[in-house]
């Protein structure tokens, strides 16, 4: 019922993608989210060369199927040596960051012979790597966990969905059967979940995170540059909120980038409850810890069963609009 065209493409069963999480995101989540019919993606953000190599390795003796790495763009080095890797290993999909890749990295890929599904938080970066060669486009409100820009997801994805055309895969606010259908309504051809994904038993986040999930309502997160000078939602703490605050009554970069330095430093030894990590606003959704087969097939089951209620639901309006004529008429029979 809901195999689209970015299933075609990818190769995978569901058209459900699962976003990049640095602390979360290990092999072992990655494998098993592909091996349930999705499409499981490795971080690089914060990782050496060795890492990801020894990572590519790790998720392909767990899983034969289609996997993708995310590659962040902090750098021009950073950029050109992860993607160098992948082609190098014969990674077959990849997807870039919120931020500009640079106007080569797609176009090097693309000649590899590897899929690239650029991440965009904007119509006008989608315009741009589209011309780049990507062979679909993630479209991530400003609702998601992790770098974020300013539109949110609903007026996003359908004006990207009308400038483009190539798929387009919706991000941000999404963990579940509803944001599945919304999505497809919107013009999507799929999702990229990335916190509901953070909620599960193979994830490789800390308990205490998953332990914060359950219990933070959809206002426990904030959009903050402390972590990497650009805006990153995470969960709120004291910490960022007294950050933000502070930085919008500096007065020069001076003073911003001491009390960035301030700040993290205080960030890096705070206890537990005072930590943070990238989270999206469907914090307040996540109530249970599920295995990831569960978490997807429970998406596509739920989803059905909605779409026929949905579609049920339509049916019955529709007969009763046609019959409203013959009741009027009745109904002036009888008063006649």
């Amino acid at each position: 019922m809901f195999h689209t065209v970015l299933c075609d493409l990818l190769g995978i069963r569901y058209p459900i993608i699962q976003g990049a999480m640095q602390g979360a995101g290990g092999p072992r989540l990655v494998a098993a989210v592909s091996e349930a019919g999705g499409l499981g993606i490795l971080p690089t953000f914060g990782g050496t060369e060795k890492e990801l190599r020894d990572d590519i390795e790790k998720t392909r003796a767990l899983t034969s199927r289609p996997f993708a790495v995310n590659i962040t763009p902090i750098g021009r080095a950073f950029t050109e040596s992860r993607a160098a890797i992948c082609i190098e290993m014969g990674v077959p999909i990849v997807t870039t960051g919120r931020g500009d890749p640079g106007s080569n990295i797609v176009r090097k890929l693309k000649e590899a012979g590897t899929i690239v599904l650029p991440v965009v938080p904007s119509v006008h970066h989608a315009l741009r790597v589209e011309a780049e060669g990507a062979a679909a486009i993630i479209a991530s409100g400003m609702e998601a966990g992790g770098h974020v820009g300013r539109v949110s997801t609903m007026p996003l994805v359908p004006q990207v969905v009308d400038a483009v055309k190539v798929p387009v895969v919706a991000a941000g606010g999404l963990g579940d059967a509803r944001g599945l259908l919304a999505a497809l309504a919107l013009g999507a051809c799929g999702i990229q979940l990335g916190t509901r994904f953070i909620a599960t038993v193979e994830s490789e986040a800390a308990e205490w995170i998953k332990e914060r999930l359950l219990r933070t309502e959809e206002t426990g997160t904030i959009i903050s540059s402390l972590m990497t000078g650009k805006p990153v939602r995470a969960f709120a703490t004291r910490i960022l909120r007294e950050y933000e605050q502070a930085l919008g009554h500096a007065d020069s970069a001076e003073d911003r980038a001491a009390l960035r330095i301030r700040y993290l430093k205080e960030l890096r030894h705070a206890p537990l409850e005072e930590r943070t990590m990238a989270a999206g606003e469907i914090v307040g959704m996540i109530r249970d810890i599920r295995t990831v087969r569960e978490l997807i097939e429970g998406i596509v089951a739920e989803a059905a069963t909605l779409a026929e209620k949905l579609y049920r639901a339509s049916r019955e309006e529709g007969g009763r609009k046609r019959l409203l004529p013959g009741a009027a008429r009745e109904r002036r029979r009888a008063e006649r």
